[in-house]
């Protein structure tokens, strides 16, 4: 039996080494494939510190060849244009086709723009490394340019960055350019006193899946950074260098960092599977594509039933691992013909970064900031490396 699995990321590595492994194990001959259009996995947890020279550039991302070296799991390189559900086949850009039996679809988001104008043309995203990348290099850029000119009106709008999204990637963000700001201005020569970083959040909530206390403990802890932190703010257009929000007013910046949410790749609804109003596709509790007892889908790209009441669960990183490994017990279990077990959500909190020194995040439920939960989260950050570095060994 042929699995392919459609993506690199938390969800699609852990499931093709954790079902390779239990292939290997129990001398099964069945085939594993993962596609990606990239050739490295990327740590999509850490994107904030590459985009703000915090953190090695290699550090953010692990080659797939070198990772998958000691395992059966067959490596694509290539980019997905749709997927053929009735035919079983997996189209690729460059004219490849790959035919499977069991299909999981593991492609991470994309970033939804929610119909603002502007927005997709006059903003810079941070989804993945080569955003991460291109956003440090802008940045750069605007600094360089601020300190060859004298003219303080241009010098402020070019050293101003705006971060549209007061969620995970948005604070991240926020705050450890805040902490990258003195570095910075030292080696382009950019006047410090011109650095602005604005955090936009149409909410009254940062980090609203914490509660309440996490968006005082937050803002206080940017407003501490310099970060000036604009809630009920809603962003109605994006033009060049220029935020217009709540009726007209105007904010200028030369970096316009959009964070304002996520959605499912537009690919899935064009296959023709079942997607949500995210355009997610939606699976029931064994994570099975509904309608489509052959495909599978987790992590960012799955709409997945959370507890009754409570919507989907959420799309984090730490979800997205646990899902693929669910799916590859889920999948051999299948291939030995056991009856499947279903999904179930394990809440073990979650931990966001404010700038190089401090945390907030609710770790096995409990409140948590400051250092403490800054060591917390490297703590869990060190973890993961470890289950990917050293499975295969």
């Amino acid at each position: 039996m042929h699995i392919v699995i459609l993506g690199a990321g938390y969800a699609g590595l852990r499931a093709a080494i954790d079902l390779d492994r239990l292939l290997r194990q129990s001398g099964r001959d069945d085939t594993v494939s993962l596609v990606d259009q990239y050739p490295y996995h990327q740590l999509v947890q850490v994107l904030h510190l590459t985009a703000t020279a915090a953190m090695p550039d290699k550090k953010a991302i692990y080659e797939l060849a070198p990772l998958l070296s000691g395992s059966g799991v067959q490596l694509v390189e290539g980019r997905i244009a749709r997927i053929d559900p009735v035919g079983r086949l997996v189209q690729l850009t460059d004219g490849r086709a790959l035919a499977y039996d069991r299909l999981v679809i593991a492609l991470g988001a994309e970033t939804a723009y929610g119909r603002v104008p502007g927005a997709r043309e006059h903003t810079l995203t941070l989804h993945s490394y080569e955003q991460a990348i291109r956003l440090r290099e802008h940045i750069v850029a605007q600094f360089t340019a601020a300190a060859k000119t004298s003219d303080t009106k241009a010098q402020r709008v070019l050293m101003t960055t705006a971060i549209v999204g007061g969620g995970y990637t948005g604070c991240q963000l926020a705050g450890e350019l805040a902490g990258w700001a003195d570095d910075l201005c030292r080696e382009t020569g950019a006047p410090r006193s011109e650095v602005r970083i604005a955090l936009v959040e149409r909410t009254r909530s940062l980090l609203p899946q914490f509660g309440s206390w996490a968006t005082l403990t937050a803002e206080q802890a940017l407003d501490n950074l310099g970060v000036s932190v604009y809630l009920d703010t809603l962003v109605e257009a994006v033009e060049p260098q220029m935020l217009r929000v709540n009726g007209q007013r105007v904010l200028r910046a030369a970096t316009i960092v959009w964070s304002g949410g996520i959605r499912g790749p537009e690919l899935l609804a064009a296959s023709g599977l079942p997607v949500d109003s995210l355009g997610r596709v939606v699976v029931d509790r064994y994570l099975r594509v509904v309608d489509y007892a052959s495909i599978f889908a987790a992590g960012d790209c799955a709409a997945i039933p959370d507890s009754p009441g409570e919507g989907t669960v959420p799309a984090t990183a730490s979800y997205a691992m646990r899902q693929g490994t669910h799916l590859a017990q889920a999948l051999f279990a299948e291939l030995e013909g056991q009856a499947p077990r279903s999904y179930e959500p394990l809440k073990l909190g979650e931990l966001v970064s404010l700038g190089p020194h401090y945390a907030v995040g609710n770790p096995l439920g409990v409140q948590m900031s400051g250092y403490p939960a800054l060591l917390a989260k490297k703590a869990v950050e060190k973890y993961y490396r470890a289950t990917i570095e050293g499975p295969l060994a």
